[in-house]
């Protein structure tokens, strides 16, 4: 039940339809509103609707409730990033699971975020790794406006 509902909110936040995934959500029991599937689907709304501060305290209760999961720790740092809160993006980044570094999306945010920082060195062995895990990425690097300064390196 909670996976098909996640996945309509996905759906309606795909077509533009935000307050149609928030009606779903705000429908369920009470008894699920901690559960990492809803905290994510709610998450995913006020991303969609930037509302980042209470993206970051869902995230981080999703953090919390779900250590494990590495999408709170990646869409937690990406909403501090955008508050320019860059810094506590990288740590609280790092400080996620092991799992993380298996995903391209961890190494290319890590990028971004030491690029940022002005720590290039360091952002361009993140930015070769997303890479080399997901090639796809350097087309989207090279309009990055975080990775503006690494640009000629690209």
């Amino acid at each position: 039940m909670l996976r098909r509902l996640r996945g309509e909110v996905d759906g309606y936040l795909e077509l533009g339809m935000p307050e149609m995934a928030e009606a779903e959500l705000a429908a369920l029991p009470a008894r699920f509103a901690a559960h990492p599937l809803i905290l994510d689907g709610r998450m995913a709304v006020m991303m969609h609707r930037k509302a980042w501060t209470q993206a970051v305290e869902t995230g981080l209760t999703g953090c919390a409730a779900a250590p494990g999961q590495a999408s709170f720790f990646i869409h937690t740092a990406f909403c501090l990033h955008e508050m320019k809160r860059t810094e506590e993006a990288h740590l609280l980044l790092i400080s996620g699971p092991a799992s993380l570094r298996q995903e391209a999306l961890f190494h290319y945010n890590m990028g971004c975020y030491l690029s940022v920082l002005g720590r290039t060195e360091e952002a361009r062995g993140y930015l070769s790794e997303a890479f080399r895990l997901d090639a796809s990425l350097r087309k989207f690097a090279r309009a990055d406006h975080d990775l503006q300064v690494m640009w000629p390196l690209l």
